[in-house]
């Protein structure tokens, strides 16, 4: 009888061995995730020297116009959601510290409606609304054949990409 407890001690000490081991293997295969300090989102504002693109889509000629110019003054040190309230009819399409893109649709034609006519004796370009004139080329019209110039008088000119090539042509 003896010999069946220690048996059976014997048997209750290695399961409680084996437990704590395990225990003890699982605990430290397990390490919780080390806390990282959650520190709220730094917003994007804008720098004093970002650039300020805009971008004029006409929907009339299917016209898109881009300038850019240095950030107002009124801009300087806003995140986007403050800049976009600022800029109401703009839709912002990129915003970063240096650089905000800002588009708006118009309704109607551009400015981008050209005629060519003469100044001084030299090919010109004219806005076709109002008139006015946008340059003067260093070609004499009396230089242009027979159809260049029956063209100064019936062709209106849609693009400022369009125009380059005219202008290109009848230089060449």
């Amino acid at each position: 009888m003896k010999r069946r407890y220690l048996i059976l001690i014997t048997g209750l000490l290695i399961t409680a061995a084996m437990s704590l081991g395990y225990f003890l293997y699982r605990s430290e295969a397990e390490e919780p995730e080390p806390r990282i300090p959650i520190t709220p989102d730094r917003k994007t504002v804008l720098s004093e020297d970002a650039k300020l693109e805009y971008i004029y889509k006409y929907s009339a000629d299917n016209i898109t116009e881009i300038t850019s110019a240095p950030l107002p003054p009124y801009l300087v040190g806003l995140d986007r959601q403050q800049a976009e309230e600022k800029m109401q009819g703009f839709t912002i399409t990129h915003f970063s510290a240096d650089k905000i893109t800002a588009v708006k649709q118009l309704e109607g034609e551009s400015r981008q409606h050209y005629t060519l006519g003469e100044y001084k004796g030299y090919l010109a370009v004219f806005y076709k609304k109002g008139g006015g004139l946008k340059e003067v080329t260093n070609t004499p019209v009396s230089a242009l054949s027979a159809e260049e110039q029956k063209m100064l008088v019936t062709t209106e000119i849609v693009g400022s990409d369009k125009l380059a090539r005219v202008l290109e042509d009848i230089e060449s």
